[in-house]
C-alpha cells in the first residue's frame, strides 16, 4: 500500500513538473500602416490565431498581395513559430514597459498590445521611433509570421480591444446649409 502511494505521488510529480507555463492567458495585437495594411490578430493559448484585416492597400510594394479587407481569418502557428512567440514574450517584462510610446507624427506605424496573464494586465500603444528593442522584435516577428501564414476565412464574429484606439474617428457629420435669405 505504501508502495503504490509512493508510486502515485512521484508520477503526480513528475506529470505537474512536465506542465509547460503559459505564456498568457489572452494576447491581442492589432497594427496600423498608414500606407499598407491595418489588422489585428488574437493569439489563442494553443495554435490557433484570429486575424481581421480592417483595411490594406490591396497591394504590396514588393508584388504580393494583401488578404482581402474587411475579413476574419484563422490559421494554425507550426510549434516553431509557437516556439519563437513563447521566447519573444519572454524577453519583455511587461511589468517594466511604459504603457505608451509617442511621438507626435503624422504618418508612420503604430501598434497596440493586449496582454493578460493571471491577475496582470497591460496594453501597450506605440506610435514611435523609441521603443524597447524587445517590444520592436515581438512586433516585426507578428508582422512577419501573418505573411507567411495560411489564412482561412472565417464567419466567426470577432472582437478587438487592441484596434479602438488605431482607428481614425469617423467624420463629423455634414454641415447643412441654411439656404434661407
Amino acid at each position: 500500500m505504501k508502495r503504490q502511494i509512493f508510486i502515485i505521488a512521484i508520477l503526480t510529480l513528475l506529470i505537474s513538473c512536465s506542465k509547460n507555463k503559459k505564456d498568457f492567458d489572452s494576447f491581442e495585437y492589432s497594427y496600423a500602416g498608414t500606407f499598407s495594411t491595418v489588422f489585428s490578430i488574437k493569439f489563442t493559448e494553443n495554435d490557433t490565431i484570429f486575424l481581421r484585416e480592417h483595411w490594406n492597400a490591396k497591394e504590396r510594394s514588393d508584388g504580393k498581395k494583401f488578404p482581402k479587407e474587411k475579413t476574419n481569418y484563422f490559421a494554425i502557428l507550426t510549434k516553431e513559430q509557437r516556439n519563437q512567440l513563447s521566447e519573444l514574450l519572454k524577453k519583455i517584462d511587461f511589468k517594466k514597459i511604459k504603457s505608451g510610446y509617442f511621438e507626435d507624427y503624422s504618418d508612420g506605424d503604430a501598434y497596440q498590445i493586449i496582454i493578460k496573464k493571471d491577475t496582470f494586465e497591460k496594453t501597450v500603444l506605440v506610435h514611435s521611433y523609441n521603443v524597447p528593442k524587445e517590444l520592436d522584435s515581438l512586433s516585426n516577428w507578428i508582422y512577419i509570421t501573418k505573411e507567411n501564414l495560411k489564412l482561412i476565412e472565417t464567419n466567426k464574429e470577432l472582437d478587438f480591444k487592441s484596434i479602438i484606439e488605431l482607428l481614425p474617428p469617423p467624420p463629423p457629420p455634414p454641415i447643412k446649409k441654411n439656404n434661407s435669405k
